[in-house]
């Protein structure tokens, strides 16, 4: 099977979880990408989540989140911090036109791994760069996970929070979720960048950051705060209307509870085409003709006792129960599903967002496939993510490095 980027060979100095991501994407379409890692500590993905009390995670789990952002690369230690670990990561930049890294803009300095730097090295080189917060200002060298930068930083975790409520913690309940829509944002870019480049002949950076990418998510919401000010009177008051309460949002557009402590989340905007829909399957048709609901005004006046009712009724039916009659009536809705559900998922599995890979020691493993289908020339799992520092000799022998060269990079601690 011919695959989408078959011949093009990546360089990735990152590690969690955007950059590697970046990376993921390109292997599945057929890049040969070399992983680089500490050859002490390797990368920090491969132990870094660990159960509630601090021990390690089953290694089939724990493998599940190494292999998720890094199966169909190799892997390299190197110590880049000495000249001749550096000399050789120059050589496979040279050799390469992808380069990918998630380093801060300071420390791609030091080690001379900044663009300007490598573009002298290789003119043709896509330089793939993805930080906290960008790559100027004030906070250019703040360190940042997704869960300050996307979802904190950005307004996100903002716009989840209720009014005098905690907001949300993304610490304990998303895993990389930021990192993952960073890393396609990046994906993206390089192969435009490679578009461009079998055009001209030239290399470029693309750079993108946790922050933008937060920010691009809630584009709308950020272009209205531009006018805030005119819009909502302050600051404080806009605050209060977006981070209301349940029973003050448009009651088409929030999640009702079920008679089993199940959750279903409606989106039924613009509402009055789904109206006569709605008040059928919840057998309450009553409410068409009742004055305080018939038209988008009066229900607007009422929306609390409105919200009240739909409250009521959906506590009168089990989630099992109310998925029919909503399907039948053709409203626009969703449970709101646990993990398992997902897993399980029938929608999900029809379109191939699972797959089955047959790993060498852990067996048959579920994973999530690409989520960008090529009709011909797909994506493909071909290997599992790399041991650590698995294919480092096999890696410095394509460069042409002998047996004897080997052998002295171990003793000196550059390679393990």
């Amino acid at each position: 099977m011919v695959k989408a980027l078959e011949g093009i060979k990546v360089v990735e100095v990152s590690t969690i979880a955007a950059g590697p991501m970046a990376g993921r994407l390109l292997a599945d379409w057929g890049a040969d990408v070399i992983h680089v890692e500490h050859p002490v500590t390797g990368d920090p993905w491969r132990t870094w989540i660990t159960k509630p009390d601090g021990s390690p995670l089953d290694e089939e789990v724990n493998y599940h989140h190494w292999e998720n952002s890094n199966r169909n690369k190799r892997s390299i230690a190197l110590n880049i911090a000495q000249d001749r670990g550096r000399g050789i990561l120059g050589k496979l930049i040279e050799r390469s036109d992808v380069f990918i890294t998630n380093r801060r803009p300071y420390e791609l300095k030091k080690f001379k791994l900044d663009y300007e730097t490598l573009s002298l090295v290789n003119r043709r080189l896509i330089y793939g760069s993805v930080t906290g917060f960008g790559k100027f200002g004030p906070d250019s060298n703040a360190p940042g996970h997704d869960t300050v930068a996307f979802w904190a930083r950005s307004g996100f975790m903002n716009l989840l929070q209720q009014y005098g409520g905690p907001p949300p913690s993304m610490g304990y309940r998303t895993i990389a979720a930021g990192d993952n829509f960073t890393g396609l944002a990046l994906a993206c870019g390089i192969l435009l960048a490679l578009f461009v480049r079998e055009r001209t002949g030239l290399g470029q950076e693309v750079d993108v950051s946790l922050l933008h990418t937060g920010i691009f998510a809630l584009v709308p919401v950020a272009m209205a705060l531009s006018k805030i000010d005119k819009d909502f009177g302050s600051l404080a008051e806009y605050e209060r209307i977006n981070c209301r309460e349940r029973e003050h949002a448009p009651p088409f557009s929030i999640s009702y509870e079920t008679k089993d402590g199940r959750w279903l989340q409606f989106s039924l905007a613009p509402p009055d085409p789904y109206m006569l829909g709605l008040f059928k399957a919840i057998g309450r048709q009553d409410l068409l003709l009742d004055p305080k609901f018939g038209t988008p005004e009066a229900r607007a006046q009422n929306k609390l006792e409105l919200f009240r009712i739909l409250e009521d009724v959906f506590r009168t039916k089990t989630l099992a129960q109310w998925k029919s009659l909503l399907n039948e009536a053709g409203l626009i809705w969703s449970p709101i599903q646990n993990l398992q559900e997902v897993i399980e998922d029938p929608q999900a599995k029809a379109n191939g967002v699972f797959a089955t890979f047959d790993h060498p020691s852990l067996g048959q493993l579920q994973v999530v496939s690409n989520p960008i289908k090529l009709s011909k020339t797909p994506a493909t799992m071909r290997i599992p993510a790399p041991e650590f520092a698995q294919h480092t000799e096999e890696v410095l022998m394509e460069l042409g490095y002998t047996w004897e060269e080997i052998r002295q990079f171990k003793q000196e601690g550059i390679i393990p």
